[in-house]
C-alpha cells in the first residue's frame, strides 16, 4: 500500500489537524465509498476474521456488498427505503449493510434481544420496508408477523429454517444474493448529509427515538478512534459487542477499516473473552458499561496478562480503571460519546500509551467539534464546575442529523444551535472531560454533589447484587437522600449487610439511606433502565429506612 491514508497514529504527538479530518470527509464522503476505496487501497489484505474461520479480504468485502447491492435491487429495494437488520453478529451482517447503503437505502439496525411490543416499535417507527433477518430469531418475527404490515419482503441469514417459522411474505436468503453477479450500475453515490444508519435510542422519560446518523458523523467518529487507538495496519481490533449498537457498527467495524487494519468479530461476549485475545493476537478493543466490571468478576487466568500490548477504549470509573489496568495488563483510554454525537471526547494516543491519561476521566476534545459545559441559563461554565454538556460540530453534518420524523424533539435537543447531551460533567483546568452523570440522575446531599453511576459501580462491585439503580429521594430537610434499588445474586441478601458494604466502599455522604429489593428493574426497549419510573414510586412499602442503623454503624466508629 503506497501513501496510506491516514498517517500513522502512532508517530505523532497530539491529534490529528483539522485538515486531515477534512481529508477524509473528502476522500470518503459516505460510508459505501469507504468500502470501495479501501478495497482498492488494501486489496487482499485480509480486513475481517469471523469466529468460524472465515476470512475476508478489503476486496472480497466490497465484491460482496457490490453482489448484495445488486440483489437488494433485484428485489425491489430503491434510493431512500429503509431495510431493517434483525442478526446476530456475522459477516452477513455487514455485507447486509455496505449493500443497503450502496444501493442508496438507509440500514435500520434492531436490537438481537427485542420481543414483541419493542420490536414492533422499532420496524414501525423507522418505516423499515424489509428486514433482513438471522434464522434464528424468525420466531420473534413470527410472532408479532401480524402487526408488521409494513414490512414488504425478508432476506434470511442463515441455511434453512423450520417450516414451522416460515414467513407468510416473500423471502430471500442472504447467502444466494451474495452469489449475484455485481452491477455497479445500479448503485447510488451519497454525501456527507446523507444517512449511514438508523438506531433506536431511549431516554429514561419518554418513547424511545431513532436516531438518523450521516456519513460524516460515522466517517470522523471513526478516524478519531484511528487517532486515539493508534490504529493502523498492525492493529487487530477484537469486535464482540453488537453491530446494532454504534459502539461496534462505527467505532469498532469503520475504525477499523479506515486504520487499514484487521478485525476479529464474535457473535457476542462471552467467558472465552481472553482465550480469543490470546488466539487472535488482539491489540485492541472496545468496552462500554459494566464489560470491565463483568471482566473483573471473573476468576484470573493466565491469558488475561499473557499478551502484548492492549488498547482499551473504554470509560470507567476512577477505581475500575486502575484494577482493570494493572490486573489486566492493559491500556485504558477513557472516551465520551453518545448515538446522537458519535464520539466528541478521547484522548491522544501518545497520552495513552505513556499513562497520562487521568484515570476517570473521558478525554479531550476531538478537533472536529466543540464542547461546552453549560448551565441552566445557557451561560458557559468554568473549569471543575459541573453543567450539562453541550456539542455542536466544526466540521458539516459530524453529529446525527435528527429523530427521525420527531421534528420537536429535534429542536428540543438542538436549542441555543448547541446539542443537549442531557449529560452532566466538568472539565479539569487541563481540559479533561469528567462525566458526572445523567442529568435527571444527579443527586445532592448535605451540599455535596453525588454521582449514582458511581454509587452504582461500587455496589455492582458486590458479587452479592446482581443489578443496583440509585435515585434521589427527597429529605425531610431539604435537597436529596440517596436511595439504592437492588435485585439480589442471592437471596439472603440483607439491608443491613448493604449499608455494611457501602460504608466499607464509599463515601459516607454516598451510603444509601433507602433500601429496596425488586425482582427486576424496569427498563425500555433499548434496555436502559427507567429511573423515572423508580423516581415516581418513591418511597414503597417495600423500601427499608436504614437511617438508625447508619447512625449505629457510625456510632461504633
Amino acid at each position: 500500500m503506497t501513501n496510506p491514508f491516514p498517517p500513522d497514529p502512532t508517530s505523532k504527538t497530539g491529534f490529528y489537524p483539522l485538515e486531515i479530518y477534512e481529508e477524509a470527509l473528502n476522500r470518503y464522503p459516505s460510508v459505501a465509498e469507504l468500502v470501495r476505496k479501501k478495497a482498492v487501497e488494501n486489496g487482499d489484505k485480509t480486513w475481517l476474521v469471523f469466529q468460524d474461520g472465515r476470512e475476508f479480504s478489503y476486496r472480497d468485502v466490497d465484491k460482496l456488498s457490490d453482489s448484495m447491492a445488486t440483489s437488494f435491487y433485484e428485489n425491489g429495494v430503491m434510493d431512500g427505503d429503509k431495510v431493517a437488520i434483525f442478526a446476530l453478529n456475522s459477516p452477513e451482517w455487514i455485507l447486509s449493510y455496505f449493500g443497503i447503503l450502496k444501493i442508496g437505502a438507509t440500514p435500520v439496525t434492531v436490537n438481537t434481544a427485542f420481543i414483541k411490543d419493542p420490536l414492533v416499535y422499532n420496524l414501525k417507527k423507522s418505516d423499515s420496508k424489509y428486514l433482513v433477518i438471522d434464522n434464528r430469531l424468525l420466531k420473534a418475527y413470527k410472532e408479532v408477523e401480524d402487526d408488521l404490515d409494513n414490512i414488504s419482503k425478508l432476506f434470511i441469514i442463515g441455511d434453512s429454517i423450520d417450516p414451522s417459522l416460515e414467513p407468510r411474505k416473500e423471502y430471500s436468503f442472504v447467502n444466494e444474493m451474495l452469489e449475484a453477479n455485481p452491477d455497479k450500475s445500479v448503485q447510488v453515490q451519497k454525501f456527507w448529509k446523507d444517512p449511514s444508519a438508523m438506531i433506536l435510542t431511549s431516554g429514561t422519560t419518554g418513547p424511545s427515538k431513532v436516531v438518523v446518523e450521516t456519513n460524516a458523523q460515522f466517517i470522523a467518529t471513526a478516524l478519531l478512534m484511528v487517532d486515539a487507538g493508534g490504529i493502523n495496519e498492525k492493529t487487530v481490533n477484537y469486535v464482540y459487542l453488537p453491530l446494532f449498537h454504534i459502539m461496534a457498527l462505527d467505532l469498532s467495524t469503520l475504525g477499523t477499516m479506515l486504520g487499514n487494519s484487521k478485525m476479529i468479530l464474535v457473535e457476542r461476549f462471552s467467558t472465552k473473552f481472553w482465550e480469543d485475545i490470546k488466539k487472535y493476537k488482539v491489540t485492541y478493543f472496545h468496552a462500554v458499561g459494566p464489560i470491565l466490571e463483568m471482566l473483573l468478576k471473573q476468576p484470573s487466568t493466565p491469558e488475561e496478562k499473557d499478551h502484548d500490548t492492549i488498547i482499551a477504549h473504554a470509560y470507567a470509573s476512577k477505581e475500575i480503571w486502575n484494577i482493570a489496568q494493572e490486573r489486566f495488563n492493559i491500556l485504558i483510554t477513557g472516551g465520551y460519546g453518545s448515538t446522537e454525537a458519535g464520539i466528541p471526547i478521547a484522548p491522544t494516543h501518545d497520552i495513552v500509551v505513556n499513562r497520562k491519561v487521568p484515570p476517570g476521566s473521558c478525554g479531550l476534545v476531538a478537533p472536529f467539534i466543540e464542547v461546552k459545559i453549560m448551565d441552566d441559563l445557557g451561560r458557559f461554565l468554568p473549569p471543575n464546575k459541573v453543567g450539562e454538556i453541550v456539542i455542536r460540530p466544526k466540521l458539516p453534518w459530524t453529529t446525527f442529523l435528527e429523530y427521525y420524523n420527531m421534528p420537536e424533539a429535534t429542536v428540543k435537543a438542538f436549542r441555543g444551535l448547541w446539542f443537549h447531551t442531557g449529560d452532566a460533567g466538568y472539565f479539569d483546568e487541563n481540559g479533561f472531560l469528567y462525566f458526572v452523570d445523567r442529568l435527571k440522575d444527579a443527586i445532592r446531599r448535605k451540599g455535596e454533589n453525588i454521582s449514582s453511576y458511581e454509587v452504582e459501580q461500587i455496589l455492582l462491585k458486590n458479587t452479592r447484587i446482581k443489578e443496583a439503580a440509585v435515585i434521589p429521594v427527597k429529605s425531610e430537610v431539604g435537597e436529596d437522600e440517596v436511595m439504592a434499588v437492588i435485585v439480589k445474586a442471592s437471596d439472603d441478601v440483607t439491608p443491613e449487610e448493604i449499608v455494611e458494604y457501602s460504608m466499607k466502599n464509599m463515601p459516607y455522604f454516598w451510603v444509601p439511606r433507602y433500601i429496596r429489593f425488586v425482582d427486576a428493574l424496569p427498563r425500555t426497549p433499548t434496555g436502559r433502565i427507567q429511573k423515572f419510573k423508580l423516581r415516581a414510586e418513591g418511597l414503597t412499602e417495600d423500601t427499608y429506612d436504614m437511617m438508625e442503623y447508619i447512625k449505629k454503624l457510625r456510632g461504633k466508629k
